[in-house]
């Protein structure tokens, strides 16, 4: 028989289905009269199947967004941040000319290549950009935005298969310090599941995912 979860550990009533109370219905001893002290037993029991339900591990590609921003090697840093500001993201995969990963460019990339520290938060940039000595980011070269992505991308991409699950890619993710995963098959990418992909989805698991 499942335990009976604490009140601060269960899910949203939302999240219960027809299936999770038939379910605890069975595991009750069958379809029969309810007294009160057997109604709340019946309503613990549905909710553990819930929490238990909830917390069984799910494929990256049931969070990946699959239609993903990417960049190419040749695209200078300029043209990647653009699109990482038109798609409001932190990160690009990089494709190469067959379609492989390459690897990845990230706002943490285009940090290191203004002179930044790669753990500098949206402040020290705009501290930058404000202080008028120097606001015309005069540590760079005029021709800075033109490095081509290859030159600061992070390579190799740290890639997991559709497979992969959500919980071994929060482990993943925690354990090398990066925000993303691109997700391959068959040596092409099908996808891209982030930190908050994963997050989101553990919402109502006790204790999270790790991340």
């Amino acid at each position: 028989m499942l335990p009976a979860p604490h009140a601060s550990d269960l899910p949203p009533l939302a999240d219960m289905t027809a299936d999770d109370v038939v379910a605890a219905m069975r595991e009750a001893g069958g379809y029969l009269d309810i007294a009160p002290a057997d109604a709340l037993n019946l309503y613990r029991l549905a909710y553990a199947h819930v929490a238990a339900r909830l917390s069984r591990d799910v494929p990256v590609t049931q969070l990946m967004t699959r239609n993903v921003a990417t960049a190419s090697p040749g695209d200078t840093v300029l043209e990647a941040a653009r699109r990482m500001a038109a798609a409001g993201v932190s990160g690009l995969p990089v494709l190469a000319a067959d379609g492989s990963v390459a690897g990845v460019v990230s706002i943490r990339d285009l940090l290191r290549h203004a002179g930044l520290a790669a753990n500098a938060g949206p402040a020290a940039l705009l501290a930058l950009l404000l202080d008028p000595a120097t606001c015309a980011l005069a540590t760079l070269s005029p021709r800075a935005g033109e490095a081509t992505v290859a030159a600061v991308m992070t390579r190799p991409a740290v890639c997991v298969a559709p497979e992969t699950g959500r919980l071994e890619a929060a482990r993943i993710m925690a354990a090398q310090g990066i925000n993303r995963l691109p997700v391959v098959a068959a040596g092409r990418l099908c996808g891209i599941v982030s930190r908050g992909d994963v997050a989101r989805s553990c919402r109502d698991i006790p204790g999270g995912c790790g991340l």
